[in-house]
């Protein structure tokens, strides 16, 4: 079920940011614990996480360029340059352990194009509307303020392209972090109007994840 809001490959290079200052940025607002890599990497989440029902809410099965902030391990980055095999993704994160990571994990040899980037959510060191599709995972109730990231996500978009957030439901489920660190879908579809985005919709796609997209304006 879907809910239409009106009110409104090969690992090749490294991208790096202009040098970040001591203060955190809205990405890094909950720095990573390293304990934590390898749940990240665990594959038993693409239950939960279904990359098919995830790629089919994204409705953007021509994409050619796609931009993942905070992408962790890359394991969906993986999983969606498969989908992109004459494209291009961008794995966007500003952990040092993250980066390492995926240049020394990631296939080589996937059908899609993946660049490895260095960046903080707020400054991400591409050009403007370059993307047909800029997404998150279990990102967004990590943020402070979301505001920064989704205003890059829409530079960073054509116009008509897709912006994604995929995160935990705000309800109880057998797994995930604590409810009052949720956000609720119809918070992050107004976050998403707010931003700019038109067409915003929350896709009841996943059992403990909402999905929910936009467009970007000209």
């Amino acid at each position: 079920m879907t809910m239409l809001i009106g009110y409104v490959g090969r690992v090749n290079r490294t991208l790096t940011s202009r040098e970040r200052s001591n203060e955190w940025s809205s990405m890094s607002a909950h720095r990573f614990d390293p304990a934590k890599l390898g749940k990240l990497n665990d594959v038993g989440r693409l239950v939960d996480l279904d990359p098919d029902a995830i790629w089919a809410a994204f409705g953007v099965p021509d994409a050619r360029t796609a931009v993942e902030i905070g992408a962790g391990t890359g394991m969906f980055a993986r999983e969606f340059a498969d989908r992109m095999p004459e494209g291009r993704l961008y794995a966007v994160d500003s952990e040092p352990v993250m980066i390492e990571w995926m240049h020394e994990h990631l296939d080589h040899d996937l059908p899609g194009d993946i660049v490895v980037t260095d960046a903080d959510a707020g400054a991400i060191p591409l050009g403007d509307t370059i993307a047909d599709l800029v997404y998150s995972i279990n990102l967004h109730h990590e943020l402070d303020d979301p505001t920064q990231m989704l205003a890059e996500a829409h530079r960073l978009l054509r116009p008509g392209g897709t912006v994604a957030i995929v995160d935990w439901k705000r309800e109880a489920t057998p797994k995930g972090p604590p409810i009052e660190h949720r956000i609720a879908a119809i918070d992050i579809a107004e976050q998403l109007s707010a931003a700019g985005f038109v067409d915003v919709t929350i896709h009841d796609a996943l059992k403990y994840h909402s999905v929910v997209t936009g467009k970007a304006t000209a």
